[in-house]
């Protein structure tokens, strides 16, 4: 009874740490497990000590015979995955009220600006449950308070990609080594790193967790023919949060571009490919549960996410249109609505442009919202680059770009039509079009400042020319049903489609998918570079 007794009482402490592992026994069957095997557990360990690090670390594994997976609680994080909380994602209940509204710029806080100014990457922010930010960027990990006092940050991660908090941890990946990391969320120190795979995809991966499971991809699909845009990942993985153990892998028909895993239930994760395919595995062991084919010869750097009704809505595109998805009017785009049950599909809604954005769900699940817009990555003064030209010669046709950048004539000089976009509406229960909001025609042969990031390349102080941002950041909705979404031409957009109002802000930069994110009281808009802090 006194052996029972320590047992259990090292288990509830042993759970308390541990709140989010995969595998979380129920207290009576660990005793008896105890009680039979006083032995049956070891130290955490990795094969190559080199690359796993057990800092600060002091989970153990255990030798189960019989084992029960762990439902966590959910914490206290205001936006603790890249699209904001499990459950309401891209959705907030902390949305602007009218009054900041009126006088936008009078509640912007702060910015964050690093000395790299236009050279930072900056791919999201996370807010935990004292409103405190993390700053993701390739440079690496910062934390603030929400008045802009630094907590701590981690520059020696670099190349970090979207990274998601569980519990009292952040955990990511580095892009190109494929070094993984748990970091303890309120000290920034190491709690464990391994190289979970040879390399990673090139493009805008998210790490996702649920349960103590960690979801990203990892390796190259060799079979790509565009790699001057981005390299997709292979496969997608399952790790033991715990000690970085791979639980699974999973290689779809195509490869998988920002990959951001979805979570129906307890049990499940959806993954897309970049071709729109879905496939939903069991979160544990990577086991398939259904899958749907995806468009043969298509490509998207869009997403998929999961309605109040459970059901699954993807924006890709259709099939044979990879090689004219970034043309203006191909209506190759498709909006589609899957049962998350079995996959089947529920309704198909065709589109004005190719499909390149995450739609979100209001929160009252009537209405699915998706930004329309094609894509522009082609600065000129890129074109400079090898022609061996005098620096006075650069500087001259960056002038010209930038005159005509100011006068809204770029595109049109170079031949080409001026880029519609939009922010749309759709009945979630038919695919038919509710609401429509126009904006103004983007002129630009890129999006902002990356002819500016182009031309510092060009002088040697730029590390590679461009952000290459999509057309629009995801879109955010409270819970009036107000729409946030960060346009690359350096606006915000708040569009409330109750009365056709759209408030903006100027952040004069690209946006990338990760979007606005949200606390009591907060609004964070990060651009490619910058990141702004607005408190009402």
């Amino acid at each position: 009874r006194s052996i029972l007794a320590q047992v259990e009482g090292f288990i509830q402490t042993w759970e308390k740490r541990h709140t989010d592992t995969p595998y979380k026994p129920y207290m009576s069957k660990l005793c008896i497990l105890f009680a039979a095997l006083p032995w049956a557990f070891v130290c955490q360990h990795c094969d190559d000590p080199g690359e796993c690090e057990a800092a600060h670390s002091h989970s153990v594994t255990f030798l189960q015979t019989s084992i029960h997976k762990h439902i966590s609680k959910p914490n206290g994080h205001y936006w603790p995955h890249p699209k904001g909380r499990l459950g309401s994602l891209s959705q907030t209940s902390y949305g602007l009220p009218a009054s900041a509204l009126k006088d936008l710029d009078r509640h912007l806080a702060w910015k964050w600006v690093l000395p790299e100014n236009l050279s930072a990457f900056v791919w999201g922010t996370l807010i935990d449950e004292n409103k405190n930010i993390i700053v993701a960027s390739r440079q690496g990990l910062y934390k603030y308070t929400a008045d802009g006092e630094p907590l701590w940050n981690r520059t020696d991660i670099q190349g970090s990609m979207m990274p998601v908090m569980m519990g009292d941890n952040l955990y990511g990946m580095c892009a190109g080594s494929a070094s993984m990391y748990s970091l303890d969320l309120h000290t920034g120190e190491t709690v464990w790193k391994k190289k979970v795979a040879a390399t990673t995809g090139q493009e805008g991966d998210m790490m996702e967790a649920r349960n103590g499971v960690l979801v990203t991809a990892v390796d190259q699909d060799k079979s790509w023919l565009k790699p001057e845009v981005g390299i997709p990942a292979k496969r997608a993985i399952g790790i033991n949060a715990t000690n970085a153990e791979e639980l699974w892998s999973y290689i779809p028909e195509c490869g998988i571009w920002n990959i951001m895993a979805l979570f129906p239930d307890q049990e499940s994760t959806i993954i897309m490919d970049y071709c729109g395919g879905l496939y939903r595995l069991n979160l544990y062991d990577g086991s398939e549960v259904w899958k749907v084919r995806g468009s043969l010869f298509s490509m998207t750097d869009g997403g998929s996410t999961l309605g109040p009704d459970g059901n699954v809505y993807t924006c890709s595109n259709s099939p044979l249109t990879m090689l004219t998805m970034s043309d203006k009017d191909t209506h190759a785009g498709r909006l589609r609505k899957y049962d998350v049950s079995n996959g089947k599909l529920l309704w198909e809604t065709k589109l004005q442009n190719a499909c390149m954005n995450f739609p979100a769900v209001s929160p009252d699940g009537k209405t699915v919202v998706l930004s329309d817009g094609a894509n522009v990555l082609d600065p000129p003064m890129k074109w400079l680059h090898g022609k061996n030209v005098t620096s006075e010669e650069i500087d001259r046709f960056y002038a010209l770009q930038q005159e005509l950048l100011a006068n809204k004539t770029q595109l049109n000089y170079y031949g080409h039509d001026n880029l519609n976009a939009s922010i749309l509406g759709f009945d979630t229960s038919t695919g038919s079009l509710m609401w429509e909001h126009d904006v103004e025609p983007w002129y630009g042969m890129s999006f902002a400042l990356d002819e500016e990031r182009a031309y510092l390349w060009l002088k040697g102080e730029h590390p590679f020319g461009h952000c290459g941002p999509p057309h629009w950041s995801g879109p955010t909705i409270d819970q009036d049903g107000k729409v946030y979404a960060a346009r690359s031409d350096g606006l915000l957009h708040i569009y409330d489609p109750r009365d056709g109002s759209d408030t903006t802000f100027r952040h004069g930069d690209g946006a990338l998918m990760s979007g606005v994110t949200f606390a009591d009281g907060l609004m964070i808009v990060p651009t490619c570079s910058w990141v702004y802090v607005f408190k009402y």
